[in-house]
């Protein structure tokens, strides 16, 4: 019979940044593909050497040894800002690397192999989801856990020192243990120095006022119901006005010549599903405020995790327009539905009783 303790010590632990760092490592790898693209459209896909040799080396090469460059970092080094630096390297690199992916699986457009860019987004949207099953179920629960990420949580005060918020949370997820390790562990964290405070850049009394301002405005826009009336519009109409002008385009014969007719049909078939799920979500605002914006909430991500997908094959990276205000969307209605489930768990406390109306439907 297998030993169930090495098994158990077996088991991966996540570290206590995670979820920061692997969205660093994504958001670097999607500016680095944006920039890319921009910066080879501008200046018309340039070749090293002269007309004769046709010399070019592919930013794959270039992303790939930045790919080594950080986990090299990452496998030699210790620190909070190692891993930082790990996860721009990584993301640059990565970002290099999967932009160059018409070549490899191209029929012969090499580069702008048409759909490349859907293909692209796809990568980055399922590591979205990997890291967001990593972050959230990629280890086991338990005090081995927590005593893992306060153990890392205090190697980078031993680098670097710690910030008061990183000791408290530490000192939190130990709270209570009387395991020998964990007690260690509190007299560790209670040992390190603190982080020493960088000098920020002195910004002018007004200044400060005015990001302060419209920081509040623009929280206070987003909660705003009309705000969100607004998204749910939208959210309908998308999917409303794209298949009526795929409809008429057919009519008229212009896809009759369409070289991504599956790439059409996906999208066609994706924004279905996103208008059938918004409508269901504004039927059942008025009965069920929670369904209802779950529903849209899912609209939204059937077009962010499918439907952009083959946008980007279709209208390659002018695309990116419609994946912004998908973004954005998705920001408001995910907003909303937290709250109502807040507003939702109180009134089932007994906290905060108030009377089902259509008018607070959308409060």
């Amino acid at each position: 019979m297998p030993d169930m303790t090495t098994r158990r010590h077996g088991r991966p632990f996540r570290t206590a940044t995670a979820g920061a760092d692997l969205r660093l490592f994504l958001l670097t790898g999607i500016a680095t593909v944006l920039l890319t693209r921009w910066l080879l459209a501008r200046t018309g896909y340039p070749k090293l050497g002269g007309h004769g040799t046709g010399l070019h080396i592919a930013h794959m090469l270039w992303g790939g040894l930045l790919m080594a460059a950080g986990l090299v970092v990452l496998l030699v080094f210790l620190g909070r800002r190692v891993r930082l630096w790990g996860a721009v390297t990584g993301g640059v690199g990565f970002g290099l690397f999967i932009d160059e992916i018409g070549k490899v699986v191209s029929d012969g457009g090499g580069y702008l192999y048409r759909p490349a860019a859907g293909l692209i987004y796809l990568a980055f949207a399922g590591l979205v989801l990997l890291s967001r099953w990593l972050v959230r179920r990629g280890g086991p629960p338990g005090a081995r856990a927590r005593t893992a990420r306060a153990a890392d949580t205090a190697l980078t005060g031993v680098v670097s020192g710690l910030t008061d918020g990183q000791r408290r949370s530490a000192l939190r997820a130990l709270e209570g243990s009387t395991r020998p390790v964990d007690v260690a562990l509190v007299q560790l964290l209670e040992c390190v120095e603190t982080a020493p405070q960088r000098p920020r850049a002195r910004m002018p009394d007004l200044a400060r006022r005015a990001v302060a301002r419209g920081r509040d405005a623009v929280t206070a826009l987003v909660a705003h119901r009309v705000t969100l009336w607004a998204a749910l519009a939208w959210t309908v109409l998308q999917g409303a006005l794209l298949l009526v002008g795929a409809g008429w385009d057919l009519a008229a014969g212009r896809l009759r010549h369409e070289p991504e007719w599956g790439a059409v049909t996906g999208l066609v078939v994706c924004s279905a599903v996103m208008l059938g799920l918004a409508v269901a979500g504004v039927v059942r605002l008025r009965d069920d405020r929670v369904r209802g914006l779950g529903l849209l909430r899912a609209s939204l991500l059937a077009d962010l995790l499918a439907g952009q997908v083959f946008d980007f094959v279709v209208n390659q990276f002018s695309a990116v327009t419609n994946w912004l205000i998908g973004l954005c969307l998705l920001a408001v209605v995910s907003g909303a539905l937290r709250r109502a489930r807040q507003d939702a768990g109180g009134d089932q406390c007994g906290s905060r009783p108030r009377k089902a109306s259509s008018a607070s439907a959308l409060s």
